[in-house]
């Protein structure tokens, strides 16, 4: 019986190394991936390799994901900020990449509502100013409006919803 107990005390240890170790890869993978603004005047090499496949329409300047880079996003910086996602290109995803980029849209639309938040209680304890405040806000409706048109453009990639 004890010789079973430790075999079992054995898998159970390896388990849930592997469970931890399954558990840590997306949370990497997902940061390696970014956005692009392929309209931007000055474009990262990782960009630039991703913009080079689409072709751009005058006037109409797509966000693109880029599966294998980290965009044009700063370092910490949410990636719901700073382009507009009302053109989006997803480019053609494997279906772990479609969902990597969900877990992306996720993640930033959280930092959003947490940032938000954040600056509500420094506002109401006098710690910041009504500028910085309204600052705040205007990212977080900038984020929210990217995180429905990026996630609009994954339920069609998906089949869930159609134009």
């Amino acid at each position: 019986m004890g010789l079973g107990m430790g075999r079992f005390s054995m898998l159970a240890a390896v388990m849930a190394v592997l469970i931890g170790f399954g558990l840590s890869l997306p949370g990497s993978r997902a940061e390696a991936m970014g956005l692009c603004n392929c309209c931007a005047g000055s474009l990262t090499s990782s960009c630039s390799k991703v913009c080079a496949a689409i072709t751009l329409t005058p006037g109409v300047c797509p966000a693109i994901v880029d599966y294998e880079g980290t965009g044009a996003a700063l370092q910490g910086a949410n990636p719901l900020n700073g382009m507009s996602f009302k053109e989006f290109a997803l480019g053609e995803p494997t279906p772990w990449q479609l969902e990597l980029f969900r877990r992306v849209l996720e993640s930033g639309r959280r930092k959003s509502v947490a940032s938000y938040k954040s600056a509500l209680h420094q506002l109401k304890r006098h710690q910041i100013g009504q500028n910085d405040f309204d600052k705040s806000k205007s990212l977080y409706g900038e984020a929210l409006v990217n995180y429905y048109h990026g996630i609009r453009a994954y339920l069609i990639r998906i089949g869930r919803k159609s134009d």
